[in-house]
């Protein structure tokens, strides 16, 4: 049962629209943005698996850490945003960018979402039975999230494909995700600094 509320979570969690959904939908109007899901699905794994030795080895993150990062964090979503903004359509499109280039960059914008690092921080010491074996637990949990989050992701990406013969649409998916990132980043970099200056 724990494990069922820990995937209905996860569904949740990664369905709503974010960073790397937002890259997933921008790299699928010219291919399949195979490098872009997996650069996202490894991100997710790697926080997983930073949170899970944080919870084994029972150290405190300190707020004005976590603070820092979600201003860092912010203000590299923001300027990916208006990067791909004053790029436009008419400038270097995703196909011709290289897989490698396009798997770091979501890489890098999965391990700068404070939504997951927030999510991972938060909830996941819930969802861990201090009575069971820790390490099966750990791997149960990243293998129910990455079945979730690659699932999840394929979709977003066969659905943005089929809807790309629509021109309304195409302008749409061109802007959209620039927004979008841009966004997300300027709040989460507000919030951080808030709580900076708070601090």
């Amino acid at each position: 049962m724990l494990h069922l509320a820990f995937a209905v979570a996860v569904f949740f969690l990664i369905a709503s629209p974010g960073p790397v959904v937002a890259l997933v939908i921008s790299d699928a109007r010219q291919a399949w943005p195979t490098a872009t899901i997996t650069g996202g699905v490894l991100s997710a794994q790697l926080l997983l698996l930073i949170t899970l030795t944080l919870i084994y080895t029972a150290m405190d993150v300190s707020p004005v850490l976590l603070s820092w990062g979600q201003l860092v964090g912010g203000l590299y979503l923001a300027w990916l945003g208006v990067s791909s903004l004053r790029a436009g359509a008419s400038d270097v499109a995703p196909e011709q960018k290289s897989r490698r280039h396009l798997f770091w960059r979501a890489l890098k914008v999965g391990l700068s979402n404070p939504k997951d690092i927030l999510f991972f921080l938060a909830f996941l010491p819930g969802f861990i039975e201090p009575d069971g074996d820790f390490i099966k637990q750990g791997l149960l949990l990243a293998l129910i999230w990455g079945v979730i989050d690659v699932s999840i992701l394929l979709i977003y990406g066969a659905i943005s494909r089929q809807l790309l013969p629509f021109a309304a649409v195409q302008k749409i998916m061109v802007k959209a995700p620039s927004m979008f990132l841009l966004g997300i980043g300027l709040l989460s970099g507000c919030l951080g600094a808030q709580r900076l200056i708070q601090g």
